[in-house]
């Protein structure tokens, strides 16, 4: 039996919404589901976190990284989405973490390539 395929796409900027998103791709992915998951918005900042010592969302975020089912950062987003503020800035610090940036929706990243494949949506 196939299993099932599971696209998060982490939105919040919550810690709390960001480590249960992370602890639930991770869960899943080590249970034998398809799991990939998707950074959106201010869930894009998150990658500042990675190598922060004591960080949660960073350790966890570098296990989803080490496993493979993170896909990528929304490049718009990761750019700054037209904001002023620095901290939305993250395309370079993702790309040093090897996380791709994904634009295949007029610079912003597109799920339809997942859908396609048979994923099922989760939008934390």
């Amino acid at each position: 039996m196939t299993p099932r395929k599971l696209l998060f796409v982490l939105f919040s900027g919550d810690t709390c919404r960001q480590n249960h998103a992370l602890m639930y791709a991770l869960d899943l992915h080590g249970k034998g589901y398809a799991v990939k998951l998707i950074l959106e918005g201010e869930a894009t900042r998150s990658v500042r976190e990675i190598g922060i010592a004591g960080s949660r969302t960073g350790t966890l975020l570098r296990e989803a990284c080490d496993a493979g089912i993170v896909a990528g950062t929304c490049e718009r987003a990761s750019s700054g989405c037209a904001s002023d503020d620095p901290s939305r800035k993250v395309a370079e610090v993702a790309r040093e973490q090897g996380i791709g940036l994904l634009s295949g929706l007029a610079g912003h990243a597109s799920i339809e390539p997942f859908l396609r494949d048979g994923y099922e949506l989760v939008v934390l």
